[in-house]
């Protein structure tokens, strides 16, 4: 008997469970026919403006009517042009030459972007930072679909490091001209980006805008861009500058780092041939995904009332904090998850917006004390069996330390540490790759939060007059001063996952306008007076909470709008 038959012949009480009266086979397949249809992408051009260049000041704000081109519209994506980028050598002296490796930043698409919005009669409903939509790309797609992502978005070596790209190994590829080749090939590739929009009716089919049930609604996708000097850095090669010699973002008015340096080739001498360039156009437009339906399907989509799960997601943004901190969060709803993101601020000021890390490079801890964060006033000491250690913590990678959420004054769960945020969260409720941009502390209420089809699962934040998110972050280290006398800098506790003193403002137990203090009875503490020495805390970091809620999108009678109110 051949093996397989003396396996199927051995069925026995066990196999009822599995193959008892069965509903299925693996050897047959059903086909549901469905309805037709047709899918076609046209371009959307933005209405009302002259001026289509990259503000190289403040913002700018592009508007794009969505056209009634076809029934239905799904996946929409912003394409922008980015030029040719010249990096020359600039002549010091007259036997030397200096390198400004201009460099963009990373994620540039959407680091680029300040924020989307879309909106129904003139009223938003829902609106995204770049900031968001880059982390929401990260906590959503797969590493493979990532990948197509930094292409489209221009996260690239060739891009944000010239130098290490295509082979190269810190070698940038300057634009040198010379009498023999007057014009010289980029530096940096221009090309063009094109930024998926992360909007509800973007993500699934099911989910596209019905046009054709819409005829009294117009729909119009906001796009505002940041000013060019965010967007890249390069090496200061003034000599009379105190940054001479390290990289920095550009200065609209600096004949070194202004972007009319790179925006053309340069002659013999690294000058510019067109110094009068100081931005470039953007072309803008919406690449957007139509769908045409067939007469029948078109009557029964346009006839009957339909309802849209949607996102909304709101920010709180906070500048130049450490130790413990209580911060009140926007919730509104059914709250599906928060996002924290927390970075130094001298990376904020160098434009290092992918950077939410406390190391200056995403990837290489801080091992050259001249170049530790926030000062190079403390010593080391060399262990020869662990390699260089820091009287302080800023080794440390992650800059939160522990938290938890608070609504009415009652905590939502235990204080958790940073590992709890980091890598238990994401394990659990993000799909894509987090650890490529570390820095994203996550909490769910949902089972998939990524998830636009169905809900699964929220907090009715409603029914909560306030909610905060507590926190402790890394304590910078102090520097001295020529001050003599300061205000009193912290309170001083023990938190629940360290043993080491943390600082917190002064008055954090205090309670102000029927807010609960930061410290709560039970806490030991130590109050210090105010100090008369020279020390004072020195920057510290930056903070913005992300909170993501349910609402509805109804449509009906030709209008749309959102069910819940905030």
């Amino acid at each position: 008997m051949p093996g397989g038959l003396m396996q199927l012949t051995a069925f026995g009480a066990q196999n009822i469970l599995v193959n008892g009266n069965p509903s299925m086979s693996y050897f047959n397949k059903l086909y549901k026919r469905t309805t037709n249809f047709a899918m076609e992408h046209y371009r959307i051009e933005p209405r009302g403006v002259t001026d289509m260049t990259m503000p190289n000041a403040g913002q700018r704000t592009f508007r794009f009517k969505v056209p009634n081109y076809a029934d239905l519209l799904h996946d929409c994506y912003v394409c922008v042009n980015i030029p040719d980028i010249w990096s020359p050598l600039t002549r010091i002296g007259t036997s030397d030459a200096k390198p400004s490796e201009f460099q963009w930043v990373r994620n540039l698409g959407f680091n680029m972007l300040e924020e989307v919005a879309v909106s129904f009669n003139g009223t938003q409903i829902v609106s995204f930072t770049g900031e968001w939509m880059k982390v929401l790309s990260y906590m959503q797609e797969s590493k493979a679909k990532r990948e197509n992502v930094d292409d489209m978005v221009g996260n690239l070596p060739e891009m944000y490091d010239p130098g290490n790209a295509n082979g190269r190994m810190q070698q940038y590829p300057h634009a040198i001209a010379t009498s023999t080749i007057p014009i010289t090939a980029p530096s940096i590739q221009g090309r063009q980006l094109t930024i998926p929009l992360p909007f509800w009716f973007c993500k699934e089919i099911s989910e596209s805008l019905p046009l054709i049930a819409m005829r009294l609604t117009e729909v119009e996708i906001r796009v505002t861009f940041s000013s060019l000097y965010y967007l890249y850095t390069v090496i200061d090669v003034d000599p009379t500058s105190s940054t001479y010699g390290y990289r920095i973002p550009g200065e609209p008015n600096s004949p070194t780092t202004g972007i009319q340096k790179f925006l053309s080739y340069p002659d013999t001498n690294g000058y510019p041939q067109n110094s009068q360039l100081l931005t470039w156009s953007l072309n803008p437009y919406i690449e957007g995904n139509f769908i045409f339906l067939t007469d029948s399907e078109r009557a029964h989509v346009a006839a009957y009332e339909r309802t849209f799960l949607i996102t909304q997601v709101r920010n709180q943004y906070v500048e130049k904090q450490y130790g413990l901190n209580n911060q009140l969060i926007p919730m509104f709803n059914l709250c599906t998850r928060v996002v924290a993101l927390f970075q130094r601020y001298d990376r904020a000021m160098m434009n290092d917006w992918d950077n939410y890390t406390n190391w200056d490079e995403i990837d290489i801890p801080n091992l050259n004390v001249n170049l530790l964060p926030f000062n190079n006033s403390y010593t080391t000491q060399q262990l020869f069996t662990s390699g260089p250690t820091f009287s302080n913590n800023m080794g440390a990678r992650d800059i939160l330390v522990e938290g938890t959420l608070v609504f009415d004054g009652k905590e939502r769960f235990t204080t958790k540490n940073v590992n709890f945020f980091r890598d238990i969260q994401n394990y659990q409720f993000s799909t894509g790759p987090t650890p490529d941009l570390p820095g994203i502390y996550l909490y769910s209420f949902a089972l998939d939060p990524n998830a636009i089809t169905q809900p699964t699962g929220s907090v009715n934040a409603s029914m909560f007059n306030k909610t905060y998110f507590q926190y402790t972050l890394l304590v910078p280290p102090v520097v001295a001063t020529a001050q003599t006398t300061q205000d009193p800098v912290c309170v001083v506790k023990s938190t629940a996952n360290t043993n080491s003193p943390v600082p917190v403002p002064a008055g954090s137990t205090d309670s102000i306008d029927g807010r609960p203090p930061i410290i709560n009875p039970g806490n030991t503490i130590t109050i210090y007076s105010a100090p008369t020495n020279l020390y004072v805390q020195f920057q510290g970091y930056n903070s913005v909470i992300y909170i993501e809620s349910y609402n509805f999108v109804k449509v009906m009678n030709g209008q749309a709008n959102v069910v819940f109110s905030t």
